[in-house]
């Protein structure tokens, strides 16, 4: 049996949120979004626990963009992380998260094993 650990045995909410902004202010940003300038862009805190903290990739996805008027196609699995639809989001999403992941210190990957 396997159980999702993410978070549990690593401290990894402060890196997923710091993904989740950098990818929904990107989408903010592209003008295929069709908002203007005075959207408000992600906030890490506030948003990332209303539409994303413990909810799948893909209706987290769907709940922050709906909070910002902005409707996408589902796409499929294999989009990739440059297509314009919640599946393709949410690869480019994975991207950045493992990318962060990747770059941290060990120690602060284990802290959370070592208590």
């Amino acid at each position: 049996m396997l159980f999702d650990m993410d978070g549990v045995v690593t401290r990894t909410t402060s890196v997923h949120a710091a993904a989740w902004k950098e990818l929904f202010d990107s989408v903010l940003a592209d003008s295929r979004s069709g908002v203007g300038a005075d959207t408000p862009p992600f906030d890490a805190d506030r948003d990332y626990r209303l539409y994303v903290d413990g909810r799948s990739r893909g209706d987290g996805i769907r709940a922050f963009l709906t909070s910002r008027g902005i409707q996408l196609p589902t796409g499929s699995p294999e989009d990739g992380p440059d297509a314009w639809s919640v599946a393709g989001l949410g690869a480019r999403k994975n991207d950045l998260f493992l990318t962060a992941l990747a770059a941290l210190p060990d120690p602060e990957c284990v802290a959370g094993m070592l208590r």
